[in-house]
């Protein structure tokens, strides 16, 4: 006898019951196992290696102080002389960063002035024929998420060395100061208490532009309500980084008043806006560098670091624009000026972070971008 045959609409009927219950498992699964935690997430921990947890926890327990409202009107923090904690990165298990410790951690050592620097470098103790090259900025020349020896600042030390100069770097970085402007009066105050024979200022595209943090993020595709749509959907479209090449972002970043931009989260108490090149802060600080110098007849110099976004072969760099007036600026004001976009351009800007949620500039980067400030400071100083 024969068999009957199943209609083509029960069975099409099976089937779409069939997906269904596979999405509503699979949305289940997403929704009880998605972590959104970005990877290698920053925490830190003291001296006994427990973990600080903010500005009133780091008071606390001895990491950061106020800074003198004299040195710096803005009300920042800085590191508690002769102090010691530690940068950590949670998933060490899957970032494996050969350059942490196995809890994940790189260890900052703050010496008796407050910076991050080896302690018998003085103000006061500066040897016959040794020279000294200040180095001032935030995080990147500070070295963070990496050990100090790993930073360009001590690589370039390093680099100098080699040809029998008897150069100290001191690193002036992340310390109490975190705009252009901010360097200058930190400068003044402190930095150039170390006698230097050549002054680094060195800035990041956050010291210039409005930013949200070290990036610029753009506008995310709306939910769909599905977590696993919009998981599947995002293996697809751009992501929060990749900006429109089409939008000339740094025109808009300069021209977009400043309520619109506090309300966007763009700028506040760190990166306020009227530290922004739009508003000539760093422009102004920039000369007063030179000028200090000049008078001393001690090389300035400019580096500027790229946000580690929009970075690799074909792949569109947003902020150009940006570094082109900053160089067009040093060049008319005669303040030289070494622009790193170049030498991190051709790889993935992944490739240049500590971890994928902190993008500051690893070891690679470091040891990428070295031998060109080396180079940059050799023919400027006449090493």
């Amino acid at each position: 006898m024969a068999r009957p045959r199943t209609s083509l609409r029960f069975r099409l009927m099976l089937l779409l019951v069939a997906t269904a219950i596979a999405f509503g498992l699979g949305e289940i699964a997403i929704r009880l196992l998605w972590n959104d935690r970005p990877v290698g997430e920053l925490y830190y921990q003291d001296a006994q290696r427990q973990a600080a947890d903010g500005i009133a926890d780091g008071i606390k327990r001895g990491i950061v102080i106020p800074v003198d409202p004299a040195e710096n009107p803005r009300g920042r923090y800085r590191w508690a002389p002769d102090s010691t904690f530690y940068l950590c990165y949670r998933d060490q298990a899957r970032l494996r960063r050969d350059w942490l410790d196995v809890q994940g951690c790189v260890e900052v050592r703050i010496n008796h002035w407050g910076l991050r620097e080896r302690g018998e470098i003085a103000p006061d103790n500066k040897a016959a024929g040794e020279q000294r090259i200040v180095c001032v900025g935030d995080s990147f020349t500070f070295g963070w998420g990496i050990p100090v020896e790993q930073c360009w600042v001590r690589l370039l030390e390093n680099g100098l060395r080699r040809t029998g100069r008897n150069v100290r770097t001191v690193n002036c970085g992340a310390a109490g100061a975190l705009v252009v402007d901010e360097y200058w009066w930190a400068f003044q105050h402190r930095f150039a208490a170390f006698q230097p024979d050549a002054v680094i200022v060195t800035l990041c595209l956050n010291d210039l532009l409005p930013s949200s943090g070290l990036c610029l993020i753009g506008p995310k595709p709306a939910s769909t309500g599905s977590l696993l749509v919009d998981r599947v959907r995002g293996l697809f479209l751009p992501g929060p980084l990749d900006l429109d090449p089409g939008v000339d972002w740094v025109g808009l970043l300069l021209a977009t008043p400043e309520a619109d931009l506090f309300a966007g989260g763009l700028v506040g108490d760190d990166k306020p806006y009227a530290a922004m090149w739009s508003q000539q802060a760093p422009q102004g600080a920039l000369r007063e560098f030179r000028d200090w110098c000049a008078s001393r007849k001690v090389p300035f110099l400019v580096v500027l670091w790229p946000f580690l976004q929009g970075l690799g072969d074909g792949v569109p760099y947003p902020f150009a624009r940006i570094h082109q007036l900053v160089g067009e600026f040093c060049h008319a004001e005669g303040i030289a000026f070494l622009d790193l976009l170049p030498a991190l351009r051709k790889r993935r800007a992944d490739a240049w972070w500590v971890t994928p949620a902190d993008m500051h500039a690893n070891p690679a980067a470091h040891l990428e971008v070295s031998p060109i400030i080396t180079d940059f400071v050799k023919k400027t100083c006449g090493y």
